[in-house]
């Protein structure tokens, strides 16, 4: 029988930058080394070299949480031993002492409970909870990103077919959001067919709220968006219009740019032909004005 084993979680100083000392230097107390000795100790026949009796793996774990409520006004240390999946006992700051959960973790609970080992627990509030709470405060719970919104429409196949609006909200931390959709200014309940929020891996989180409708031509839907990163809401707008209207609106802006090009060109050849004058002194002239006693060039100017 096998055992992986999660050791306390204890920091390790490393050596100051520059001193040439790159070996860590673990700040486990020696409770919790002996901690380890004694779950260990627990398990005989868990290190035992025979494993005919079972090819079974399981795994210890040692688990320490801190819970926050408003802010750091109330800190709650917990303190969980799992053995397999089953926790086995546990110290909870709020009750002052430990409990175990079944007859495997009561020698535990009974070791934890002793004044050397509470008067360690106790301690762990501020010297575990606060030091990391003030240490990790701007990358983990007080960090804000703000997120991206744009609207998306997919069309339905025919009239009788409500159409589908998605607004998506991404790249945004923490979790909580408020995204909802208007239209005309009046929010949007029912239609709203999905709400779905998901983690991108990146300790960023996105959102789509997806509203089926019937759009009617000069319809105004909003998707607002309210976020603790966000001093005001974020509002993107999508104006309903019917397809002839935008056939019409298609073509004015074709005929818009090829005037354009036109007037542009225009300009370009009348430039060309004011300043530019192209003269030539033809010989057919020069012999013809000889013959009549004539010293007149004739100039072709184009």
């Amino acid at each position: 029988m096998g055992l992986c084993c999660l050791l306390p979680l204890c920091p390790v100083l490393t050596g100051e930058a520059g001193s040439g000392s790159r070996r860590g230097r673990s700040t486990c107390s020696a409770q919790s080394w002996g901690n380890l000795t004694l779950v260990l100790s627990l398990f005989p026949g868990v290190l035992s070299s025979d494993v005919k009796a079972s090819r079974e793996h399981f795994l210890l774990q040692e688990k320490s949480e801190c819970h926050y409520t408003n802010g750091m006004q109330q800190v709650r240390y917990l303190k969980r031993l799992i053995w397999g999946q089953q926790e086995i006992c546990y110290y909870d700051s709020d009750l002052g002492f430990s409990v175990a959960r079944t007859e495997l973790g009561r020698p535990i609970a009974e070791y934890w409970n002793r004044l050397e080992w509470l008067s360690y627990l106790w301690a762990s509030v501020e010297k575990f909870c606060s030091y990391n709470h003030r240490r990790f405060e701007n990358i983990t719970v007080g960090r804000q990103v703000k997120p991206r919104v744009k609207i998306s429409t997919l069309k339905a196949e025919s009239s009788h077919h409500p159409s589908l609006l998605v607004c998506a909200a991404t790249g945004f931390y923490p979790s909580e959001i408020a995204t909802k959709w208007l239209k005309n200014g009046q929010e949007e309940t029912a239609g709203v067919v999905s709400r779905e929020l998901l983690h991108n891996g990146d300790w960023t989180f996105q959102i789509q709220v997806t509203l089926e409708t019937k759009p009617r031509w000069g319809d105004v839907y909003t998707c607002q968006v309210e976020h603790v990163s966000l001093q005001t809401p974020i509002t993107m707008q999508w104006v309903a219009q019917s397809d002839s209207a935008k056939s019409k609106m298609f073509v004015g802006i074709g005929g818009f740019v090829l005037g354009l090009i036109f007037m542009v060109l225009g300009l370009l050849v009348y430039q060309k032909n004011k300043k530019g004058y192209l003269c030539l002194d033809t010989a057919d002239s020069q012999a013809a004005g000889s013959d009549r006693g004539s010293t007149t060039n004739l100039l072709l100017c184009a």
